[in-house]
This record gives C-alpha cells, structure tokens and sequence, in this order.
C-alpha cells in the first residue's frame, strides 16, 4: 500500500503540466500576448495575428505543499550515506515530517491552453480591440491531510482515526473559450480593460461528498454519508445490472469539442502611469461559470460500508469460503446511479493580480513586483515575484523573473522576439535549480510547480512609443 500511496505522490509532485499565461509576460511590453494577464494593457502593434494553433501553448500546475525532497532523506547508514522514502525505517522522523509539510490538504492542480485563434487591432491612440478563441483545461484534486496520517502512521495503541471526507475533492473541466475585449485609455495616464468570455463547455468531471466521512479503529472501518461523483463526458454512460448496481462504465467514442454545457466569464483590469517612470495595474481573470446539462452522470453513496477484515482457512481458496465474499456484495452496493440526476454548475479559477513597475534609462530596463492570487473553492493560493526586464529595441526583450515564496530553488525566464512580422516567444516559470541524484538521475529536488508558455505569431506595424501604453 505505501508502495502504490508513492507512487501516486510521485506523479502529484513530477505532474506539472492552470489555463493561463506564464507570469514572465506580465512586463514584456514587447509580446503582444501581454493582454491576456491583464486586458487594459495595450500592444505595441497596429496589428497581430496569432497562427492558428500555434498563436499560444500553456501549460501548468504541480502541487501546494510537496517536493520530491519531501519524499527523500538521507540518512547515514553504517557510516555510508544513503537516500530513503520518508517512511524507511532508517529516516526515524521522516513521517513527521512529511505530515508537517502538509498544511491541511494537499491541492493538486494541473491544466493546460491553447490558443486557436487570436488577433488584435489598435484601432487610435486610444483603443485597441481583440478576439480569441481558446480551448482550456482546469483540474484540481484535494486530499485531506488526515488520509496521509492513516496511511503512514496506522492506528497505533488502540488509535481511532475520524475522518471527514468531506475534504476530498476533485473538480475538472475542459472547455472552448470565445471573448473580445478592449482596452481604452481613459486619460493619458489611466487604462482600462475588459473582456467578456462565452464558455462551451466539452467536458467535466466534480466530486459532491455530503457528511461523508471515515471511522477507523483495529476492529474495523466505517465509511458512512452521502454525495457521489458527477460527470458530463459526451458518450459517457454508465450501466446498471437487473438488481440496480453498477455493473460497467462505458465510454462509447470520442467527442472532444462537443458542447455539454454553457457559461460566461469575465476579465477587467487597470493601468496608472503614476510618474514617466512608475506604473501600477491591476486585473481579475476567469471570473465566471459553467453550467453542465448535457450527459449528466451522477454516482452516488448508496449506504454504509464496513470492512472488519478478513478471514479465511489456507486450504480453502474459491470464494465460497465466505473470506471476501460479504465485501465484495457490500461494495456493489455501495455506489449506485442517480437516475435523474440535476444539472450543476462549476466555477473557473478566479486570479487577482496586483503588480507594479519602476522603468530605467528611458524604459530599456525596468523591475516589477507581481502578486498574483488564485481564489478556488475553500483555497486560496498566493504568488509574489520579482521580476527584471529588457527591452533592447523593437526586435528583442527579455524577462528575468525570481519567486521569493521558492526562493533561489527555481527562477523563471521569458524571450520574445520580432523578426520583421514574425514574432516568437518562449517563457518559463519556476526552472529548478537545485537537482538531487537518485537511482543514478538527476531530478529537481524543490519544485512544487512550474509553468511553460510558447508561441507563434505576425505583427504588423510594431511602435515602440509609450503612447500607446
């Protein structure tokens, strides 16, 4: 079992694939794609085209609390140092300190975007237009920290562990995104921006746990409550046997891009060119919804479960003996379907973002402070970056990003460049510095997350004029 709880914790932590740009291009006033985190800010292009399919490609995400350096110690054995799991016995305060590093729950989150089409226009001095159209995934997974404690430390001197269960969650949606927005500037020195989003929803899975909860002693466990799982997958079915209980779940062919649910989001954000040489801006992104009702699956928590263990003569080995047969009934008819399940609704993962700019000989160099805050359900989660940039002249600019939660672990970095009307860029958060050898392989030893963003793109009529800020 803790084998098999490792190596689910092992792909928690190397599973870094959130629908959103890198934080790099927060101060690249030279990539058009700037916008996209904050949509009062303008682009320095009469014109831009992305390539479709190529325009932009981000992926995301990783863990709230673990490394891999969470997972191993070393210790010295027999005078010779060694690398253990946490839990070897050799590593006599690995577990503690292993609980200790959860605060809570452990938050998995992972997603990806891409860009199918994006386009903008400056239409004067002071407005500039944009349209695009995405396709985005969003999943989050929540494990109380209990559940780890049961696992590693098992029920010691007679110990009952109360779990609320309550607290295990998963929520995934993927959808197409299609939003216009503007950006106006109000004054010289104040911008404004807005986009409206109308979401398709292609497919979701959500957990929908109601005084669920686990009681586990020596004697026996002792699963009890209600809730289920709900799920709107086109093709996605699943069947019942003659008495009522799940007998097979079947996925009969692929329909990635069909819409099983509707919603709107929104984007807004703020710029202030408080003196010639400091800036502050603000945005929120994502805040809106989806409503699903196409497909709808629903399993519930039929009854109680309660294991006592097993018991069973060596020499009798088919299940007439009666060693796992009650169990095996009793877990049939534990999950059943809802028949008429309701329509439900999810939330995308709100971001508020807060930054601020100090530009140097006449804006060729600039450092900038970012906080960026993802509000989800019952977590939130907080990022604060120092970030270093260049602009060496309308062809190139870079980024130089350093995340003071991680520390010096890992840095992040942004390119963008303007060959003539092509423009690229690459940019990176959270590039782990730090590596541990283990079995022979180099791994990054203290990263959570990290965060990968890539393009392709036109411009046409690039400026390089403040004016246009």
């Amino acid at each position: 079992m803790k084998k098999i709880i490792l190596t689910l914790l092992w792909g928690i932590i190397g599973w870094t694939l959130s629908a959103q740009y890198s934080n790099t291009i927060y101060f690249d006033k030279q990539n058009y794609r700037q916008h996209h985190l904050n949509p009062a800010f303008q682009p320095q292009s009469k014109l831009y085209v992305g390539v479709p399919m190529l325009s932009s490609l981000s992926l995301g995400g990783g863990n709230t609390d673990l490394t891999l350096m969470d997972l191993f110690k070393k210790v010295n054995v027999d005078g010779e140092e060694r690398t253990v799991l946490f839990f070897d016995k050799c590593a006599p305060n690995g577990v503690n300190d292993f609980l200790n590093t959860l605060k809570g729950k452990e938050q998995i989150h992972g997603s990806y975007q891409i860009d199918l089409f994006d386009a903008g226009y400056r239409v004067n001095d002071k407005i500039s237009v944009n349209f695009g159209v995405s396709n985005k995934m969003d999943a989050n997974v929540a494990i109380p920290e209990a559940i780890f404690a049961f696992l590693f430390k098992g029920m010691e001197n007679g110990e009952v562990f109360d779990f609320n269960l309550n607290k295990l969650a998963i929520e995934a949606d993927m959808y197409t995104e299609i939003a216009g927005g503007i950006s106006v500037k109000a004054t010289d020195r104040i911008s404004l921006g807005l986009k409206a989003k109308y979401l398709i929803g292609n497919g979701s899975v959500k957990s929908n746990l109601r005084n669920v909860s686990m009681i586990a002693s020596e004697e026996e466990w002792h699963i009890t409550g209600h809730g289920g799982i709900w799920t709107c997958i086109p093709n996605f079915e699943i069947a019942l046997s003659d008495s009522g209980t799940v007998s097979e779940i079947q996925l009969n062919g692929l329909a990635p891009l069909k819409a099983m649910g509707h919603g709107l989001g929104l984007d807004a954000g703020l710029a202030i060119k408080v003196t010639d040489h400091i800036n502050l801006s603000a945005s929120i992104l994502d805040f809106g919804c989806i409503s699903w009702g196409g497909n709808i699956q629903e399993l519930q928590i039929k009854e109680d479960f309660i294991y006592k263990g097993l018991e069973y003569e060596i020499s009798k080995t088919d299940e007439s003996s009666g060693w796992w047969g009650p169990y095996k009934e009793s877990l049939k008819n534990l999950l059943t379907k809802n028949q008429n399940p309701e329509k439900y609704t999810s939330w995308l993962t709100a971001k508020l973002l807060v930054g601020g700019e100090v530009s140097l000989l006449e804006d060729m160099l600039s450092i900038g402070v970012l906080s960026k805050t993802h509000l989800q359900k019952n977590l939130v989660r907080e990022e604060l970056l120092l970030s270093g940039n260049v602009r060496v002249n309308e062809h190139f600019s870079g980024t130089f990003t350093y995340n003071f939660f991680d520390g010096w672990n890992n840095i992040g970095i942004g390119l963008n460049g303007n060959i003539g009307p092509i423009n690229l860029f690459a940019a990176m958060d959270h590039i782990p510095l730090r590596y541990a050898k283990i079995s022979g392989h180099k791994i990054p030893c203290y990263v959570r997350d990290t965060r990968l963003s890539v393009g392709l793109g036109v411009v046409i009529g690039y400026q390089k004029d403040s004016k246009w800020r």
